[in-house]
């Protein structure tokens, strides 16, 4: 039977007081320095008690404004923003959302040594990612960088690593994690505002009835997964 499962993220405003960012929006909060998290959850029980398995064909993103950005002046070599998008058929803490964007989860990290928790992610946890990294456009209806100005966002990168995997997963965890380059004085220098709109993901999905020994597979899978990271 058809699906369509619908992920919402609220509106990110942060404005600098001078020495901190200060948040403009609920259900976002600060998980390392410059680094925000918006997260929710999928319940998917009902299918789990019912022994269906979820299945997704496809999954995309609608965006409900402008990608924005305010300065007093603006740094081309460290004043990028990226935004890292993920539905996962299994949790992460804050510490592996913290890190997630320098090794996208599912692939082989940089170090499997050394001081981060990448976690124990593969590509079947991963059902919907997107990685994206903005700059301002500095073309059109731009200020100059050297005074103050704002633009809107363009994007230098733009990776999805989208498994779509089929799962037994009871619920499935929805992450918005944005890093932010430090902030500006408020008077003559640096990053002043940073504004992006609501997100919304939509998967496309079906439930389909497995044959028992398949779906039981497919079931302690799920937990085995949920176990490993």
């Amino acid at each position: 039977m058809d699906r369509t499962l619908i992920s919402e993220f609220p509106a990110f405003a942060v404005g600098t007081d001078g020495t901190n960012w200060v948040l403009g929006g609920t259900d976002t909060r600060e998980i390392a320095t410059q680094i925000y998290l918006q997260e929710m959850k999928l319940d998917l029980s009902g299918y789990v008690q019912s022994d269906l398995t979820v299945g997704f064909r496809r999954s995309f993103e609608q965006k409900g404004g402008l990608d924005q950005i305010f300065w007093e002046t603006f740094d081309v070599n460290g004043d990028g923003i990226v935004e890292l998008t993920l539905i996962s058929s299994v949790p992460f803490t804050d510490e592996q959302l913290s890190v997630a964007f320098a090794s996208n989860p599912g692939f082989i990290p940089y170090s499997v040594g050394g001081a981060f928790d990448w976690g124990n992610f593969n590509r079947t946890h991963i059902i919907h990612g997107r990685l994206e990294q903005y700059f301002p456009n500095s073309v059109i209806g731009a200020g100059a960088f050297t005074a103050a100005g704002n633009a809107a966002l363009l994007h230098v990168t733009d990776n999805y690593f989208s498994s779509l995997e089929p799962t037994a997963a009871d619920c499935l965890y929805c992450y918005r994690i944005i890093t932010v380059p430090r902030p500006g004085d408020k008077i003559s220098s640096g990053v002043s505002n940073v504004k992006l709109p609501p997100k919304r993901v939509i998967l496309d999905a079906f439930t389909v009835e497995e044959p028992e020994l398949e779906y039981m597979m497919r079931l302690k899978r799920s937990y085995e997964l949920a176990n490993q990271v």
